[in-house]
C-alpha cells in the first residue's frame, strides 16, 4: 500500500507546481508585476478572501497536530489556549478592516517607513521575517513527522521533498499562486480533518456508548481537574496566552495581506467572516472530537503520556495508522499535504516579502540598479522556503515555536504600529521600542529556559513558563516610553488616512 501513498502525494505535488507554472506564465504578461507578484492584483473576491484567511491558519503544525495536543493534555480547557484567541482576533479584524484598508502602504514596515523614514523599516521586516520562518520550519516539521512513517521514508527526506515543491511553486507565482493553491488547499485541508474527526469518532463508538465515552473519560495528564472542564489550565497561564497572542496576531502579516489584496472593505469584511467560521469548526470543534478520542483511545497513566504518542504530537499519524482504511490513508496524505503546503507558502511569502519588499528592494531603487525586481521577488520566494527547511532540522517544541514566535511578534510588532496612529510618536521610539522588545524577549526566553527567572518571579508566573513574553513586552514599552524625551525627533507629517 506504500505506493499508493506515494503515488497520491507526488500526483498532489505536481499538480501545485503546475499551478505555480501557470500563475508564472500569466504573470510574464502583467504590466504592474512587482506589485502583483505580492498582492495577487488586489482584485481577491469574499469567498478566495476567506478560504486563502483559513488555509493559512489551518496547518499542520498549528490548528491540527499543535491544537490536539493541546486538547489531550488540558481537555476542553485548552480552548483558552488557541481557539479562543484566535477567534477574538478574528473580531478584531472584523471591525478594523476598513481602517487596516486605508493605511496608504502594502506592509507593515512599508506603513512605518511612510510615517518615520525608511531607516525604520527594517527594524520590523527583520522580526517579522524570523516569526514566519519560524512558522513555517514547524510546518516542515509537523508534516514531516506524519508522513514519514505513513510513507516508509526517512524523516529528513520527506522534510527536504516538501521544501523543494513549495519553494518550486512558490518561485513561479509569487502570491497569486499562493492564493490559488490556497482554495484547493483550504478543500483538502477540510476534508484531511473531517476524516480524522470521523476516523476518531467511530474508533471510539465502536467501544462504547458516547454517554459512557464522557463518564469514563481519564483526566488530562498536565490537569487535576476533568476533561470536560474549561477551566483547568488556570487563569494565570491564560492571561500570559492572551498577552502573548492577541497583541501580535491583530498586527500578523499574513492577514493583512490578505485584506489588502481583497478588492474592497464589504469583500474584505467577508471574507473574514468566512474565516471566522471556518475558526469555529476547523480550530475549535473538530480538534475537540479528534484530541478527546485520543485521550479515550490512548489514555495516560496519571501525568504520563505514552511513548508512542510523542508527548501527544502523534495523534494523527497513530490514528491513520491504526483506525483509517487504506484507501481512505491515501487519501489523507493528499489531505496532510496540502495543509502543510497551505502554510508553508504562506509563511515563505511573508519572510519573502520582509526580506525582498521591505528591504532589497528599497536598497536596488535607492542605490538605481537595475536589477529585475520580478527575479529578486521569485528567488526570495524560494529562498525562504529553503531557510525555513533548515530551520526545521532543528525544531523539537511546538510550544516553544508558538509561543516564542508570537511573542515577538507583540513585543517587537505591536508598538511600532500602535505608534502610527499616535501624532507625537518619533522614529526613535519606534527603533528602541523594536530594537528592545526582539532582544530582551530572546535574552528572557534563554534565561527562563536555564531557570534563571525562576526564583526572581513569582511563582504563578514561573509555573506558566511564558514570563519571558510579558518582560520582554514590558522592556519594548519602557524603551518606548523612555525616548519620549527626545521629543519629536526623527517624527514625520501625521497621515490623514491615518
Amino acid at each position: 500500500m506504500t505506493s499508493i501513498y506515494w503515488l497520491g502525494f507526488i500526483l498532489y505535488a505536481l499538480f501545485v507546481v503546475y499551478i505555480g507554472w501557470r500563475s508564472y506564465r500569466s504573470n510574464q504578461a502583467a504590466s504592474k508585476i512587482e506589485v502583483d507578484f505580492w498582492a495577487a492584483g488586489k482584485s481577491l473576491g469574499p469567498w478566495a478572501t476567506g478560504l486563502s484567511i483559513s488555509a493559512s491558519f489551518m496547518s499542520i503544525s498549528w490548528s491540527c497536530v499543535y491544537a490536539v495536543q493541546l486538547i489531550y493534555w488540558y481537555g476542553l480547557s485548552a480552548l483558552w489556549l488557541l481557539a479562543i484567541p484566535w477567534l477574538i482576533v478574528m473580531v478584531i479584524y472584523y471591525i478594523l478592516t476598513p481602517y487596516f484598508r486605508k493605511l496608504p502602504a502594502f506592509s507593515q514596515p512599508e506603513m512605518v517607513a511612510q510615517r518615520f523614514g525608511q531607516s525604520v523599516r527594517a527594524y520590523l521586516a527583520l522580526p517579522l521575517a524570523f516569526v514566519f520562518l519560524v512558522w513555517g520550519g514547524a510546518e516542515i516539521f509537523a508534516a514531516a513527522k506524519i508522513l514519514s512513517p505513513i510513507l516508509d521514508v526517512s524523516f529528513h527526506l520527506i522534510l527536504a521533498f516538501i521544501a523543494v515543491v513549495v519553494a518550486l511553486y512558490s518561485f513561479l507565482g509569487g502570491f497569486a499562486a499562493v492564493v490559488t493553491t490556497d482554495k484547493l488547499q483550504f478543500a483538502l485541508v477540510a476534508f484531511f480533518v473531517i476524516s480524522i474527526s470521523w476516523v476518531a469518532g467511530n474508533a471510539v463508538l465502536a467501544q462504547e456508548s458516547l454517554g459512557n465515552v464522557f463518564n469514563s473519560l481519564p483526566s488530562p495528564p498536565k490537569s487535576d481537574s476533568t476533561a470536560l472542564s474549561m477551566f483547568a489550565v488556570g487563569p494565570a497561564l491564560v492571561a500570559l496566552t492572551l498577552l502573548a497572542y492577541l497583541p501580535g496576531w491583530a498586527v500578523e502579516t499574513d492577514i493583512w495581506l490578505r485584506l489588502q489584496a481583497s478588492k474592497t472593505n464589504a469583500t474584505a469584511r467577508k471574507g473574514v467572516a468566512i474565516a471566522a467560521f471556518n475558526s469555529v469548526v476547523f480550530m475549535a470543534g473538530l480538534p475537540v472530537v479528534i484530541g478527546l478520542a485520543a485521550l479515550y483511545l490512548y489514555p495516560p497513566s496519571g501525568a504520563e503520556i505514552p511513548s508512542e504518542l510523542s508527548d501527544g504530537g502523534a495523534i494523527f499519524a497513530l490514528l491513520i495508522r491504526d483506525h483509517a482504511p487504506a484507501l481512505l490513508t491515501a487519501l489523507l496524505i493528499v489531505g496532510l499535504s496540502a495543509a502543510s503546503m497551505s502554510t508553508i507558502d504562506t509563511c515563505s511569502n511573508v519572510m519573502a516579502l520582509s526580506l525582498s519588499y521591505d528591504i532589497i528592494e528599497p536598497y536596488l531603487a535607492k542605490r538605481k540598479k537595475t536589477i529585475d525586481r520580478r527575479i529578486v521577488a521569485r528567488v526570495m520566494s524560494a529562498g525562504t522556503v529553503i531557510l525555513a527547511y533548515i530551520y526545521a532540522l532543528f525544531t523539537d517544541s511546538l510550544w516553544d515555536v508558538f509561543y516564542l514566535s508570537s511573542g515577538i511578534l507583540t513585543t517587537t510588532i505591536f508598538i511600532p504600529m500602535v505608534a502610527l496612529f499616535r501624532k507625537n510618536a518619533t522614529r526613535l521610539q519606534v527603533q528602541s521600542a523594536a530594537t528592545a522588545g526582539f532582544l530582551s524577549t530572546f535574552i528572557f526566553y534563554f534565561l527562563e529556559k536555564n531557570g534563571v527567572l525562576q526564583p526572581l518571579q513569582p511563582e504563578w508566573l514561573s509555573d506558566t513558563g511564558l514570563g519571558y513574553i510579558m518582560w520582554g513586552f514590558l522592556v519594548s514599552f519602557i524603551a518606548y516610553w523612555a525616548t519620549k524625551k527626545f521629543g519629536n525627533t526623527g517624527t514625520r507629517q501625521y497621515s490623514a488616512a491615518v
